[in-house]
């Protein structure tokens, strides 16, 4: 390589580098690793940063798509450029992967491009300005007023009912459901905190004290229907303890089964499918059901923000964006109770 031109004028000593060498001085020498391996090492340490399922997804992500297209490539961190990450989503999208999956797959290259420029190896984050696939905006459907109370009358006959009324009601994450546990539950003071999860990830059950957002740990107030409801349902829980003996399982969950186990996520969305099948009701998703509520809450003349609260959004925007098309209403009063218009018997 030929050396810079190196000349003194009014007593100071000048370098004339070309562009290509100027480019050159503003890479560590960590710019030679292999983008692949870069990120490797980035995901062991991003154990710390989130959840356990949300690593398991990137983890995915990072082997069955981005490691063979990149390792193919030979991209290092150096020689990274957006051109590089435009061909992948290009590709991706070419494979019929869905616009959604695609841009998590850029996100997550993109956080870990984003603490190479942090660490100062590189300059600039080469996965800047690269054009993601158009994404429909999802509007879920949901079940009217008439629908949820046929749907909870047939949830009463499931094994997941407790789940399927907690999500109908107060419009619980399938997560929320299968991790509410009774010592968060106070009949007295009608309480209900939201402290706990389950969620599936790799055929495995991961139960821990954290939500999904900051915004997700919440204490909602008891409707008097669903005071009620827990009451049976704690009188008959105890009654399946006597009958099972020493081989009930206490949990201390509130959705378990007949032997006391908790309720898989996966068996609730099952559960969930049969029961509108068995009822003829229109098919939606699980997650619909917190539309359901959310909904009938706008309705009624709740305000987005306390609509917010409620569901655990860590942004209002997020509870704009997927309710603004729900008309206001302008002469219905504000509930007394949340679900006081469901009937749960």
């Amino acid at each position: 390589m030929d050396m810079p031109r190196i000349y003194e004028q009014d007593g100071y000593i000048h370098f004339m580098l070309r562009p290509e060498e100027l480019l050159r001085l503003r890479y560590s020498a960590e710019a030679e690793t292999p983008f692949v391996d870069f990120m490797d090492r980035w995901l062991v340490q991003m154990k710390t940063q989130v959840r356990e399922n949300t690593m398991d997804g990137y983890r995915y992500a990072f082997e069955k798509h981005i490691r063979p297209f990149f390792s193919a490539r030979g991209t290092t961190l150096a020689n990274a450029r957006p051109m590089d990450f435009q061909a992948f989503v290009d590709l991706k999208f070419a494979q019929g992967l869905s616009p959604t999956s695609i841009a998590k797959f850029h996100s997550i290259m993109h956080k870990c491009l984003r603490h190479a420029v942090a660490l100062q190896i590189i300059p600039l984050n080469p996965s800047d300005n690269v054009l993601l696939p158009r994404r429909s905006p999802y509007r879920g459907q949901v079940f009217d007023r008439t629908q949820l109370n046929v749907f909870l009358a047939a949830a009463l006959h499931s094994p997941a009912e407790a789940a399927l009324v907690l999500a109908a009601t107060y419009g619980l994450r399938r997560s929320e459901c299968a991790g509410l546990r009774w010592c968060a539950i106070d009949l007295r003071a009608r309480t209900m905190v939201i402290n706990h999860t389950a969620v599936q990830s790799g055929g495995r059950i991961i139960y821990a004290d954290n939500v999904k957002t900051r915004s997700s740990y919440r204490t909602l107030p008891l409707s008097d229907p669903l005071v009620r409801y827990l009451r049976d349902l704690r009188r008959r829980q105890a009654d399946d303890r006597k009958r099972y003996g020493a081989q009930y399982h206490p949990s201390g969950y509130v959705c378990c089964r007949a032997d006391g186990a908790p309720l898989r996520p996966d068996y609730i969305s099952r559960e969930f499918e049969r029961v509108c099948r068995r009822a003829a009701l229109p098919r939606i998703r699980f997650h619909d059901l917190r539309h359901s509520v959310a909904t009938h809450l706008l309705q009624q003349g709740f305000s987005l923000k306390q609509i917010q609260a409620w569901l655990g959004h860590a942004d209002i925007a997020t509870t704009a964006n997927v309710y603004a098309h729900v008309p206001f209403a302008d002469t219905i009063p504000i509930a007394k109770g949340i679900c006081a218009s469901i009937d749960l018997g």
